[in-house]
């Protein structure tokens, strides 16, 4: 068994009174904790964003990112406007 800190153990108790008015009986901190991994396994996609919210790609955002691209290929770039924007080596770059 483990020994788990909980940073804000006021989130816990007050689920724990959520469950206890809807259920009719107090479960057990390490029955909510239990259910809680439980859930995090079954829904392990949710749990990812929310641990670490930066986007990731699958292969239909991949593809959409695409067909954005070559849609938006063509677009001229224009460099008379946007110089103050810009290092040098954008400039360069850019201006192929």
């Amino acid at each position: 068994m483990s020994v788990v800190k909980i940073s804000n153990k006021q989130y816990l108790d007050e689920l724990i009174a959520k469950i206890t008015l809807r259920l009719g009986r107090k479960p057990t901190q390490q029955e909510v904790v239990d259910l809680c991994i439980e859930l995090g396994e079954n829904h392990f996609e949710s749990l990812i964003s929310k641990l670490h919210p930066i986007p990731i790609f699958d292969e239909k955002k991949l593809s959409k990112i695409q067909n954005v691209s070559k849609e938006l290929k063509d677009v001229p770039w224009d460099l008379e406007n946007q110089t103050e924007l810009l290092s040098e080596n954008d400039i360069d770059i850019y201006s192929v």
